[in-house]
């Protein structure tokens, strides 16, 4: 995925501060950085390298949480497919009883991509063998029906009377992990374990991901469409019927035969340059995937430096570039991970151990990203979160005389400490959430009467 949809759903107001001069614009654009002491401001442009400003209690600081309150859900153009498939989503969604939560439909649209994630790692341990032909079909099932629950929570909320921006944290969190269900299954019928281009494959899919939060955290609008044809529905949705039709296909045969016999009915082979006859079709394919991955993340990063949250058009010069450094400056730890990954020599890891720890560390800064985003909350350029794989990654390189199985139970304890890291942090969040908006997370609230 590559932008997170909420699907047509708008988080509304459930409780709100009364400090009516608690503005976020100047009338140009620009948020209002500034004010007096105790009004809520607008920290996303601050300059913020090293640490974040310390917050009493939790994770959000008392502005944040303001701003949180008052979230509005701005996505942006749907696509043809979103228009065309809304009234099932709709359908669906009145199947649904009414005292089911929200967060309840993403949980369970999160359940499948587990489920599926488990079997492919029983099956294909390092992704370097392909899954049997009905797990590799159940995978396809289950991307599509946890996208189309995905589409469905937001149409719940609105159904029971309980949006609330904690959905848009919920939604967009269970994203950010089940990317990495999606590259997985990529992978494994694919059979690139064990290579360099797992690690493009996940890079470029957790970074354009993170990059699309990075977004929404300046331009508060979260893309997921490059104009009315190409946008996160149509991924989601080719990804679950390309594997469910892989499910059918002799996967080895097809996908590793070289570019040369593949392009022999329609080019010459002697006119084909060298490096692309002697590469099979599914490092040709991957390729394309790079491509296409880095011209999106090149238009956000175009989006966002000329925004006018970034460069107003009242803005001094030196302002504007000193907005743009430090807009730049958040990428460069989820930038960092991807170099770190790439650092570690495929045959000294398992893929699987490697890809598990990236995945973690790369979802924990999404996830505060896209709450930092919600709460104009300034997020530092140094994410100290990512230092334990970056060194980890440092010393598999370089020190020659690590065997594969201290590396591998590095990379273990890695795993364990980021899940447990990135489930503390979501926990504490969600509960300064609830307790804001009082609402309850996996339930709904009773209303009071009267």
């Amino acid at each position: 995925q590559v932008g997170g949809n909420n699907k047509q759903q708008t988080t509304t107001t459930t409780k709100t501060m009364t400090n009516p001069s608690a503005s976020t614009g100047n009338g140009d654009g620009a948020p209002q950085v500034g004010g007096t002491e105790g009004k809520p401001r607008d920290e996303t442009i601050t300059t913020c390298l090293l640490f974040e400003p310390p917050v009493n209690t939790g994770n959000i600081s008392l502005h944040g949480l303001h701003f949180i309150a008052t979230h509005k859900y701005r996505p942006s153009d749907y696509t043809h497919l979103d228009n065309l498939l809304n009234p099932m989503w709709t359908y669906l969604t009145e199947l649904l009883p009414m005292w089911l939560a929200p967060n309840m439909v993403t949980t369970i649209g999160g359940f499948h991509c587990g489920v599926a994630y488990a079997l492919l790692w029983w099956y294909s341990p390092d992704m370097d063998e392909s899954p049997p032909d009905w797990v590799v079909i159940l995978a396809g099932w289950c991307t599509i029906a946890y996208y189309t629950l995905d589409c469905m929570d937001g149409k719940q909320a609105r159904r029971t009377g309980s949006s609330s921006p904690l959905g848009q944290l919920f939604d967009h969190g269970f994203d950010c992990i089940c990317t990495i269900f999606s590259m997985s299954t990529c992978a494994s019928y694919l059979v690139i374990g064990g290579t360099y281009w797992i690690v493009l494959l996940q890079t470029t899919l957790q970074f354009a991901f993170f990059m699309a939060q990075w977004e929404e955290y300046h331009t508060h609008v979260l893309p997921h469409c490059a104009g009315k044809w190409f946008g996160v529905t149509e991924v989601n949705y080719s990804m679950g019927l390309l594997a469910i039709i892989n499910g059918f296909l002799d996967r080895v045969a097809f996908y590793h035969r070289p570019m040369e016999q593949v392009l022999a009915p329609y080019f010459d082979p002697q006119q084909l340059p060298a490096f692309l006859k002697e590469s099979e079709l599914r490092h040709f394919l991957l390729a394309i995937w790079g491509v296409i991955s880095i011209t999106m993340m090149l238009g956000s990063i175009k989006r966002v430096l000329f925004h006018a949250h970034i460069a107003g058009d009242s803005m001094h010069p030196v302002q504007i570039r000193t907005n743009r450094l430090n807009a730049l400056s958040k990428l460069a730890t989820p930038f960092s991970l991807c170099v770190a990954a790439f650092m570690v020599p495929p045959n000294a890891v398992r893929s699987r151990y490697l890809s598990v720890t990236l995945g973690l560390s790369f979802s924990l800064l999404t996830k505060k990203m896209i709450v930092f985003s919600m709460a104009k909350m300034a997020f530092a350029a140094v994410q100290w979160d990512a230092v334990p794989l970056l060194l980890a990654a440092l010393w598999i390189r370089l020190d020659h005389t690590v065997t594969r199985a201290r590396a591998d139970f590095a990379l273990g304890v890695l795993c364990l400490w980021y899940a447990f890291r990135m489930l503390r942090w979501v926990n504490v969040t969600i509960n300064q959430i609830c307790e804001k908006l009082d609402i309850y997370c996996f339930r709904l609230k009773k209303r009071k009467k009267g």
